[in-house]
């Protein structure tokens, strides 16, 4: 037990260290990873996973969402509206429908009609259709632009 905050630490991460170790080593940066470091790095992994997790866990409730579960949009609200999480932002892109993100890429292209005819045929009129976040329905490129896969 520690006397001052009356907790037992925890002397063995819960994230294996041998994938962390090998995390670490892909850097091309790194010749050599020592144990000690390897422990440190999962420790650390581990108490941002947890800040992350209570961050989303607040914004739910105080929201007043009844879900007993904690789901991936409200993480990735708080990555989007937290400046301590800009670096995820990339890896948590907050989800949008099919016919939203038909929207965005038919301004980039310069058509501000809106939605194309491709749009109406593919779809039944419903925005909750799957998001582009799913990670059967779209794919990151290395420029960060969605691409849907034609199913």
């Amino acid at each position: 037990m520690n006397k001052r905050s009356g907790f037992k630490m925890a002397t063995k991460p819960v994230l294996p260290l041998n994938r962390v170790c090998t995390i670490m080593k892909s850097s091309s940066d790194v010749d050599n990873v020592g144990k000690d470091s390897t422990c440190l790095m999962a420790k650390a992994t581990e108490l941002f996973i947890k800040k992350l997790v209570v961050d989303g866990y607040k914004k739910m409730k105080l929201e007043k969402s009844t879900s007993k579960f904690l789901h991936y949009q409200s993480l990735a609200d708080i990555v989007q509206m937290d400046e301590k999480y800009e670096f995820l932002r990339d890896m948590m892109p907050k989800k949008i429908t099919v016919r939203e993100y038909k929207k965005i890429m038919s301004r980039k292209r310069g058509d501000e009609s809106g939605i194309n005819t491709e749009d109406s045929s593919d779809n039944s009129g419903s925005d909750s259709e799957d998001s582009t976040s799913s990670t059967s329905r779209s794919s990151r490129s290395a420029n960060s632009v969605i691409t849907l896969d034609s199913d």
